[in-house]
């Protein structure tokens, strides 16, 4: 398993929006949002207190834990395995992106966060691959006030988690026919 990088952000509204981490780097006329509200070692322990094996039905596997997120253009550009590995019973799971959407006006704000899942035997190739966004929503992040963000944080690290189990719900269910 891979975490992900730090937190990005997308915002939209009337006035300012469409600018991705415009919150996350402090730019003028978006809502400050700690860049750091859920980072890579956060994200890592929140993986391995999800018990994936339990969740994804692979009790089988040995979960190994990478301390490093990895480039996006590895993770989108990797045919193969991406650690050397020759177990043939080796699988793959790593945070791609992990991004609060807040639309002022319509939807809301969220933590979404794309899942990237995929399974070998002893081929070089996968048998399985599959990945989603899921996304949660917010309330309290991200804060307004100085006294909120204890609350705001804990928010964001409690929707990381519920991510994790909806993309194993995700990853369980029967493909779709096409």
């Amino acid at each position: 398993m891979w975490p992900g990088s730090k937190l990005g952000s997308v915002y939209s509204g009337w006035v300012r929006g469409g600018i991705v981490n415009g919150a996350v780097t402090g730019r003028d006329g978006y809502p400050r949002t700690p860049a750091d509200a859920i980072n890579t070692g956060e994200q890592a322990e929140l993986l391995k207190a999800a018990e994936l094996q339990t969740l994804l039905k692979l009790d089988t596997y040995r979960v190994v834990m990478h301390a490093e997120a990895l480039p996006s253009s590895v993770i989108r550009r990797s045919p193969a395995r991406i650690a050397a590995s020759p177990a043939p019973c080796y699988a793959e799971l790593i945070v791609d992106d992990v991004m609060i959407q807040h639309d002022a006006f319509i939807s809301g704000k969220f933590l979404k966060v794309l899942f990237r899942y995929r399974e070998f035997g002893r081929d070089a190739a996968p048998t399985r691959t599959f990945g989603t966004w899921v996304q949660t929503r917010l309330v309290k992040f991200p804060p307004t006030l100085p006294e909120q963000e204890e609350d705001a944080l804990a928010e964001v690290r409690r929707a990381f988690s519920k991510n994790i189990t909806a993309f194993a719900a995700a990853l369980r269910s029967p493909a779709k026919k096409h």
